[in-house]
């Protein structure tokens, strides 16, 4: 056999050779192995591995793959599942070059499949001394290491994170870990002091979410029913097709708030609307609002984020704080210590196409030095 067909050989058994062939044994002693990406939870940053021993135990995953820094642990491919198909193989010299589809189940039973290409480089005694490896893509890495996320665009996150009424899925179930997973990366925005004043209550439970949609109903009824004055708030054009559309799924919320698997309520302690006891009752300055509201609602934005990330979709609703006092008998929240700040239906989405919201440009809104001659 010539040494070009053995080379090819190494490389096929490299790949699809018996489940106890020990792949070390096609290596040299002082192989290295490259990718780019950086990112092998062992080691993260590090894009050159050198030696057996740390080829072994960081690339081809002999060592316990430690958990990740968001909580995750690698969803490794089940090796039993492995499938090579559509190989490509070009040889010349001391290298040989392979590209293949694979696809395999990993250990969590997602189904995964990617193109893969290797470059290898061989020594005189037919034994590989460098690889290059180019499966470094942002599918595999999305898929082993991050999780099942819909969204992965941190830019696209944050453009594609709208209110959403009419495609909450309300047949769906929500799991419970998927709340708690969200929360914990939520905790983590910044906050008043760190003292991370706020507590967010979830519902599930059908008969409490009937009560809070009966309440948001009234709310909106005594909303709609205001007295108007000439502020812009109560002179909002409405007869535009967006703003059509806007009050037609406001409607459709409010007729199927009940229906949504999870209701929200964030809360956050300390009165600044005069209601609380004693010296609090005082603190209703811009100052103690600006860090109260401070102190709650980063942390409720990064969850809706989280979120939208998981292929979930909420609404920032306000209509309950009309009726505060009611949600706050339902849910045993004690009103003299706790703002609400709002009611936010919690479901998977009806798909996850959602297009960049449509905004004005920031241009108009930004300003530079100084701020004259213009009205709100």
């Amino acid at each position: 056999m010539d040494r070009q067909q053995q080379l090819r050989d190494a490389v096929g058994a490299f790949f699809e050779g018996p489940r106890d062939l020990d792949r070390l044994t096609l290596m040299s002693d002082d192989v290295e192995w490259w990718n780019g990406l950086g990112k092998f939870p062992a080691a993260p940053g590090k894009t050159v591995f050198v030696g057996k021993d740390e080829i072994g135990r960081l690339v081809l995953g002999r060592a316990p793959s430690p958990r990740q820094p968001n909580g995750r642990r690698v969803d490794r491919y089940d090796l039993a599942t492995m499938k090579c198909e559509d190989v490509r193989v070009i040889s010349e010299g001391d290298f040989v070059f392979r590209q293949h589809n694979y696809s395999a189940t990993t250990m969590g039973g997602r189904d995964y499949e990617n193109v893969y290409g290797f470059l290898f480089r061989f020594d005189a005694d037919g034994l590989i001394d460098r690889i290059w490896e180019h499966w470094g893509t942002l599918q595999a890495w999305e898929t082993l290491f991050q999780g099942p996320l819909a969204v992965t665009d941190f830019d696209l996150v944050l453009q594609t994170t709208p209110s959403v009424r009419k495609r909450l899925d309300l047949k769906r179930p929500v799991e419970r870990s998927v709340i708690e997973e969200c929360m914990n990366l939520a905790v983590h925005a910044p906050n008043g002091s760190n003292q991370q004043p706020y507590r967010f209550l979830f519902v599930d439970d059908h008969k409490r979410k009937q009560e809070l949609a009966d309440i948001y109903r009234g709310a909106m009824s005594d909303f709609i029913g205001r007295a108007r004055t000439e502020s812009p708030e109560d002179n909002i054009d409405r007869s535009g097709s967006q703003a059509q559309r806007i009050a037609e799924s406001v409607a459709y919320l409010a007729d199927h708030m009940q229906d949504v698997p999870v209701l929200c309520i964030p809360i956050v302690a300390g009165r600044t609307d005069g209601n609380a006891p004693g010296d609090q009752a005082e603190r209703t300055s811009v100052f103690w609002q600006a860090g109260r509201w401070g102190s709650v609602v980063p942390a409720l934005w990064s969850f809706m984020l989280a979120l939208r990330s998981r292929g979930l979709g909420t609404a920032w609703t306000t209509l309950t704080l009309i009726r505060e006092q009611e949600v706050a008998e339902v849910l045993g929240i004690p009103y003299e210590k706790f703002m609400q700040v709002g009611m936010f239906p919690i479901a998977h989405t009806i798909g996850l196409d959602f297009q960049i919201t449509p905004r004005r440009p920031a241009t108009e809104f930004i300003r530079w030095n100084d701020y004259r001659g213009e009205e709100i």
